[in-house]
């Protein structure tokens, strides 16, 4: 009797084609989900680049635009504002103002992830190391405490 059980076939090929389609089933499943997961991912950075790119882009043409003043004859504070988002791909961010002799470099980081770009521009006008957050930010030709610089602030 036992060895009848052994010899006979049937019913074997339904479980196997089943236990088959789950597990074919179960390994493509995974792969679209790491795979989209990856995806995800890969356009999340590419929008914080791109938005971080435009926001130090924004902020050069203003100091630009400063810069094209004749600052030497000024007699009061010059000023820009600007609305930026107070996020960029969900994360916020710092603008560092970074004078050099020859250029000035715009430093925008995220604050959480390791997101950041640098935008460079040559100045006429003397310009003074600054920090500000997303949001409304000020590039201002400061007159009124001595120090004949270009600044930014919040």
């Amino acid at each position: 009797m036992i060895g009848r059980l052994f010899a006979d076939s049937r019913g074997v090929s339904p479980a196997v084609t089943q236990a088959l389609t789950i597990g074919i089933s179960t390994v493509l499943v995974t792969g679209l989900l790491i795979g989209g997961g990856a995806l995800v991912d890969g356009q999340t950075e590419d929008i914080a680049r791109e938005g971080l790119i435009d926001i130090g882009s924004g902020v050069a043409t203003d100091l630009v635009r400063l810069d094209q003043f004749n600052t030497s004859t000024l007699n009061a504070d010059v000023e820009f504002r600007s609305r930026y988002p107070e996020r960029v791909a969900g994360q916020q961010y710092r603008i560092t103002l970074v004078p050099t002799s020859s250029q000035t470099k715009i430093y925008v980081n995220s604050t959480v992830e390791d997101y950041s770009t640098v935008v460079r521009f040559e100045n006429q006008s003397r310009v003074c190391p600054g920090t500000a957050d997303g949001g409304t930010v000020t590039v201002r030709f400061d007159t009124s405490s001595g120090a004949q610089c270009m600044e930014i602030e919040d």
